[in-house]
């Protein structure tokens, strides 16, 4: 798949490799992502991004493109007014669904 990682971009975890690190974790250990999670891109510096519950981690490009799957792309408004939270960004559908067959 041809695709970039960039804010606010909806992605699916695909396999059961993803890891990462969160936010304020003192001794920075990695948290595992399970199959199926969604992430939305927040910020475009060692990709932080926040899950559907709400909790912020950072990892490097290279493990969101080979663990998932691009899956929608928020809408500007409601990307840069910032008052939506994942789950009610996806309950809602305030995004444009990807076909990813149609990605190269």
């Amino acid at each position: 798949m041809n695709t970039d990682v960039n804010v606010g971009q909806i992605w699916e975890v695909t396999t059961e490799l993803f890891l990462t690190s969160g936010q304020d974790k003192p001794l920075n250990r990695q948290v595992k992502l399970k199959k199926g999670e969604k992430l939305e891109i927040r910020y475009p510096y060692k990709w932080h991004f926040r899950t559907e519950d709400n909790q912020y981690f950072h990892c490097e490009e290279v493990m969101i493109l080979q663990n998932c799957k691009l899956i929608g792309e928020i809408w500007q408004k409601i990307k840069w007014q910032n008052e939506a939270k994942l789950d009610e960004i996806l309950r809602l559908r305030l995004y444009d669904p990807i076909n990813n067959n149609q990605i190269k």
